[in-house]
């Protein structure tokens, strides 16, 4: 068996380089193709304005009103997205002469000790002169395990008496208690590079740069990638602003704090009273705010921090929803377009962003219009289907191309109607309750590190979707049964209101398959990763590169014919700053792939130690270069069209299942579960020298540390370090995976008997 050729092995991992290094910039003109669209829709609505509408009665023009507002809403939006579109400015991270003290808050509520734990190790590893840089974990639910953790990792803790205005106000705290020049701010979830600081703290060398923020991205699938199963077809729904948007804000100095992985000069800060408090959107109020003082931000387009995408359709809608509240906040209580000290370009800017969030309307008109023809016999619109077709699609084609050429790939056609049906009815009712009441600041935090244990269909969650996509069925059924009886129906309004129609139930459908919840298999990230280092055992040393990695294990490929390794190995891992890891490890699998011509070895780590924890961690998330190639989708407009209307199907398909190295023997035994002082009977069902699988009688949750508690014989119970790979709610008690953490000769004997 021999280490794989490097190009051979990226091949297989489809890892590929830069796909922008080399090829023609398909941004190039963008203008030129955003005027035409422009001209185009001008001309679309004049026609609309003037020979389409359905004048019959009262309400019949109210309705055309109605969806004539829509589109013009929609044509805004596309203008305010186009004046957001530039080429930013060319950033090179200023050499740093003298180094700012900085001050790291990491803020945290109620998400995963575990999540922080990953953060907090990375911030302790970024390059800066350690008497220059401090670390605090500003924890706003007075937790015993996070205060805990941050005297284990050796960083400052804060908790604050009172928890008014939120996140907000808990940096407000850590402001007060803390002196550097500097303020890095991370979600718990964000992760950064070891040289985020020092490639963006040398921007404050101008003293009128007040706010340096960097992209948001997301190492796990968000939840339109996860439950619809297209990780490789979409990209991350964020990575639009992050990649076009901001750039293209910064070109006017208008690029805005995005509430994590970015940095504040605590003078400007100090200046307006802190991180701003009136409204839920912290974030863009106080840069807005900063803005009108004068002081400049810089955008750097470079990832140099990771972090977590909401794992759940539910954690997605209470995103969007906060979002929602605060932007209209900042629109009511703060208007950019008539506050002093912002430039035209800056005003236009923000007024943009706030615009976005009073989508949901809109597209709640969209997909209700057809309704009015099919159940009410009213045409939203009086035109022959031709006529509609020369108008529109000239429009409609030329926005596209538009849209095209400054996207970079990163939102696929058709996939903004999605994600806008997926939240239509969520942020609606919030942008009415907004408008009701402004001043309400109540936030809920998204939340992060969910471990879900079974799949699972939020219902509540998309029941208006439901509903609607029965109206439009019934709709289409009434109107074809009008068409063939004996009722006069206008042959182009039932065209055009059955294509509507077709079109939005495919929107809601795939909408309404976002809320099937799949179940999470692993308890800590597994990310690609090309990691050097050798396995060790009975005198021999085989080379490799991993594949995958988490904190509790690795994936390898490896060249050649299967051969047997041991159950148990010595692994070495060499990180790319010379750091390097020796762990004892446990062979979970030795598949053959390809026609024997490769071989997959997953194996897991045991008993890790803090250190070598740490030490994996930074292996997993502090290179320089963790984020240099993204992945992007690549599906074009007919395929994207395609994906969406096939997207439901994916939910029927099977997880798939890994061989077995070591074969299961089933075996009913007595166990007991102990964790955390507390203990869950159950009972064995099968199992190897890897690990059981066993019945819990009642509740269990997943857990990395637990002792496994066999009853065998008359002897005395076999107890083994395990951890809970997974589970599954059966009928009141819980079906769990467990996997030893240590190898026990005893094993040996009950496995015999």
């Amino acid at each position: 068996m021999r280490l794989i050729p490097f190009k051979k092995y990226t091949d297989f991992l489809c890892v590929k380089p830069d796909s922008s290094k080399g090829k023609k910039d398909t941004g190039r003109f963008w203008w030129l193709a955003a005027l035409l669209a422009f001209s185009i829709g001008v001309w679309y609505l004049y026609w609309r304005i003037t020979a389409t509408f359905n004048t019959e009665d009262n309400l019949a023009r109210w309705i055309s009103i109605t969806v004539y507002s829509a589109e013009v809403y929609g044509f805004l939006a596309f203008i305010f997205f186009f004046l957001q579109v530039r080429k930013g400015p060319d950033r090179i991270p200023p050499i740093i002469e003298t180094y700012p003290a900085v001050d790291v808050f990491v803020t945290i509520y109620n998400e995963s000790v575990d999540v922080l734990y990953r953060t907090i190790v990375c911030c302790q590893a970024m390059e800066y002169p350690e008497d220059k840089k401090k670390v605090y974990i500003l924890d706003d639910g007075n937790r015993k395990d996070v205060k805990d953790l941050a005297e284990r990792l050796n960083c400052a803790y804060l908790s604050r008496p009172t928890h008014e205005f939120a996140k907000a106000g808990n940096i407000n705290y850590g402001l007060a208690h803390s002196s550097g020049e500097i303020i890095a701010i991370f979600d718990c979830d964000h992760i950064p590079v070891r040289t985020f600081l020092t490639e963006t703290a040398g921007y404050f060398k101008d003293p009128d740069v007040a706010i340096v923020q960097t992209p948001h991205y997301f190492y796990n699938p968000d939840s339109f990638q996860r439950n619809l199963r297209l990780e490789k077809e979409l990209s991350n729904e964020q990575d639009l602003f992050f990649r076009v948007i901001e750039p293209g804000r910064d070109y006017y100095n208008s690029s805005f704090f995005a509430g994590s992985s970015g940095l504040f000069r605590r003078k400007a800060l100090t200046e307006i009273g802190g991180i701003q408090t009136i409204t839920i959107t912290e974030d863009l109020h106080t840069s807005m705010v900063l803005h009108a003082r004068g002081y400049k931000s810089v955008y750097v387009p470079h990832i140099l921090a990771a972090g977590l995408a909401p794992e759940s359709f539910e954690g997605y809608l209470k995103q969007r929803k906060r979002w929602t509240r605060g932007g209209l906040q900042v629109f009511l209580l703060d208007n950019p377009l008539i506050k002093r000290g912002l430039t035209f370009w800056q005003r236009i800017q923000y007024f943009g962003a706030v615009y976005y969030f009073l989508h949901g309307i809109p597209r709640l008109i969209y997909l209700s219009a057809p309704l009015s023809f099919l159940l009410f016999g009213y045409a939203p619109l009086r035109t022959g289907l031709g006529e509609l077709l020369t108008h529109f699609l000239p429009y409609y084609i030329a926005s596209l191309i538009a849209f095209h050429r400054v996207s970079k790939r990163l939102r696929n056609p058709f996939w903004s109607d999605v994600y806008e049906t997926a939240m239509s009815f969520s942020i609606t009712a919030t942008a009415f309750a907004t408008f009701l009441n402004p001043g309400n600041k109540k936030f809920h935090v998204t939340p992060k590190g969910l471990h879900k244990a079974a799949s699972k269909f939020n219902l509540h969650l998309v029941y208006p979707h439901i509903i609607l996509s029965g109206l439009l069925m019934t709709g289409i059924g009434t109107g074809f049964y009008d068409l063939f009886s004996d009722r006069q129906v206008s042959p182009d309004a039932f065209r055009i209101s059955i294509f509507w129609g077709i079109y939005n139930i495919i929107l809601l459908i795939a909408a309404i398959s976002t809320a099937s919840e799949r179940r999470e298999v692993r308890i800590s990230p597994r990310l690609k990763r090309m990691i050097p280092g050798d396995i060790l055992f009975d005198n021999t040393k085989i080379p490799f590169i991993t594949s995958d990695i988490s904190d509790s294990g690795i994936s390898i490929m490896l060249s050649g014919p299967q051969i047997t390794i041991p159950l148990f190995v010595k692994i070495d891992l060499h990180g790319d700053n010379g750091e390097r890891v020796s762990l004892t490890g446990m062979v979970m699998r030795n598949d053959s792939v390809r026609q024997g011509e490769m071989v997959a070895v997953g194996i897991h780590f045991m008993k890790v130690s803090e250190e070598n924890r740490q030490a994996i961690i930074r292996m997993m998330f502090s290179s320089p270069d963790t984020w240099s190639s993204p992945p992007e989708a690549s599906a074009g407009v007919y395929l994207s069209f395609l994906t969406i209307v096939i997207s439901p199907l994916r939910l029927f398909l099977h997880e798939k299942v890994l061989h077995r190295f070591y074969p299961r023997i089933k075996k009913e035994i007595p166990c007991e579960i102990v964790r955390n002082g507390t203990v869950s009977k159950g009972v064995i069902k099968d199992i190897s020298y890897t690990g059981v699988r066993a019945k819990i009688y009642g509740v269990l949750s997943l857990e990395n540390d637990i002792i496994l508690r066999i009853y065998h014989s008359n002897k005395r119970p076999l107890s083994i370090e395990g951890r809970i790979a997974w589970i599954k709610k059966a009928k009141g008690d819980t079906l769990a995976g467990v996997h030893f953490m240590e190898h026990n000769s005893d094993l040996l004997e009950l496995l015999k008997g």
